[in-house]
């Protein structure tokens, strides 16, 4: 017997079902959507800060766009640092529709010094009689409102400003910017206000009231106080009661306060906090600074100690260089050794980071010795000084030439802080000598580095 054959049965393909998981087509839109968040957030908030940048920057070649805000920023091209020092303006008025408006309430001379990272502030009165360029002498405070009506003449307010001020201080104003009261108090309150220790009690019954005819009278005790933007101008402004001194030091601490602030993780992760920020600095701040100088100006701010800021005012106090008077012109305040003599500010100024006294620099007597193959250098070096205030009593050439200049004290320490001074200036080395010279306390023999 014979088994059948049985044909296999062919297997049917196995149909596999892929299960698709939809968690990863949400995480497909979802980070896409992050992406588009981030763009939008990104060009709302360069627009803001291109339109934000067009208004801040005015007088000269305006180079600032949306690329520039968005590219190379490692510009050096900054005005005073080759020198060592740059020199910035700063103007607080009302603005807008405020009763004067354009009257500089605050004047603040702030100098960056590169070599030790340094901030100095150099505050000037707004009741200072001066000559204004092309406008003849009235109180320094009118030289912006002056320049802003004039400006086919004067160029602008910041240009007339800044132009004064280098004339009666005998520096170069390198920048100006103009903040006004309204721009002050909103980016107080965008930071969410600011903390300060009030050193003493603050009474000023002779605040002026927003109509500037009235008073609206003010008072802070001493303590910790968090000022809203209406309390801190009150708190930067007030004067009736307080020196001048203590002002500028009042206007020191809310503007670290409000740097600190905006510097925090808080107010740069708030994409609304910024973009209110940029547009708060572009309806209220106006400066000659283009783009890059903005940058890297505040770059440079940032390696710099804010505790240790060196103050000068121009005051009225008993060791002031100023004095007070009052006729036809009404209050105004001028120099001691007489209306339009502004050696002694300018002896301030000059020497703003420099340790020892007006005095010292004036009374310490510096000989200065060719010691290079160039005639003419001693001199050229004794102007220079002179320009800073030192006492060049005598120049001379020296008995041997020399490869680098030397800076000698002879003083037995007594000027041994213009000593050094003097070399750090000319980039010398300074070496302490036993015995003396006649008639002169500082040696200087420039060297052929001089020349170089």
């Amino acid at each position: 017997m014979f088994r059948k054959k049985v044909q296999p049965v062919p297997m049917q393909p196995r149909e596999v079902k892929i299960s698709r998981n939809p968690w990863k087509k949400k995480l497909k839109w979802f980070i896409l959507g992050i992406f588009l968040i981030i763009l939008g957030v990104g060009l709302w908030i360069g627009v803001s800060a291109n339109r934000a940048i067009k208004n801040i920057t005015t007088d000269g070649n305006n180079k600032s766009s949306l690329l520039s805000f968005l590219g190379d920023f490692n510009s050096t091209n900054i005005k005073g640092k080759s020198e060592g020092r740059t020199n910035i303006l700063i103007l607080g008025m009302g603005g807008g529709n405020h009763p004067g408006g354009n009257l500089s309430d605050t004047m603040i001379v702030a100098s960056i010094d590169y070599k030790d990272n340094k901030l100095g502030l150099m505050n000037i009165p707004r009741d200072l009689w001066v000559p204004i360029p092309g406008f003849g002498h009235a109180k320094i405070n009118e030289a912006y409102a002056d320049g802003e009506k004039n400006k086919s003449t004067a160029g602008s307010g910041g240009q007339l400003s800044s132009k004064t001020v280098e004339n009666i201080l005998g520096i170069p104003i390198h920048y100006y910017l103009r903040l006004d009261f309204e721009g002050f108090k909103k980016l107080v309150d965008t930071v969410g206000g600011v903390d300060v220790y009030v050193e003493k009690d603050l009474s000023d019954p002779y605040y002026p009231a927003d109509n500037m005819i009235d008073y609206s009278p003010f008072k802070i005790s001493t303590g910790n106080h968090h000022l809203d933007g209406a309390l801190a101008l009150k708190y930067v402004r007030s004067r009736e009661t307080t020196s001048d001194f203590d002002r500028s030091r009042r206007q020191q601490q809310v503007m670290a306060a409000v740097k600190e602030k905006i510097l925090t993780l808080d107010i740069l992760a708030n994409p609304k906090k910024v973009t209110d920020l940029i547009n708060i600095l572009g309806d209220h701040i106006r400066t000659n600074m283009q783009v890059d100088e903005l940058y890297a100006l505040w770059n440079a701010s940032k390696s710099i100690d804010m505790t240790n800021v060196t103050n000068k005012v121009l005051d009225t106090s008993p060791n002031g260089p100023l004095t007070s008077s009052q006729d036809y012109r009404g209050y105004y305040i001028y120099p001691r050794k007489g209306i339009d003599n502004f050696t002694e500010l300018q002896l301030m100024a000059k020497n703003l980071f420099q340790a020892g006294s007006s005095s010292d620099i004036n009374s310490a007597k510096v000989e200065i010795l060719n010691g290079t193959s160039r005639s003419g250098t001693a001199s050229t070096v004794s102007q220079y000084l002179k320009s800073y205030g030192y006492n060049v009593t005598k120049i001379d050439t020296a008995r041997n030439k020399v490869s680098k200049t030397i800076v000698y004290d002879y003083s037995g320490g007594k000027y041994h802080v213009l000593a050094q001074a003097i070399a750090d200036q000319l980039k010398a080395s300074l070496d302490t000598k036993e015995g003396s010279i006649p008639n002169i306390d500082i040696q200087v023999i420039v060297g052929e580095d001089y020349l170089k």
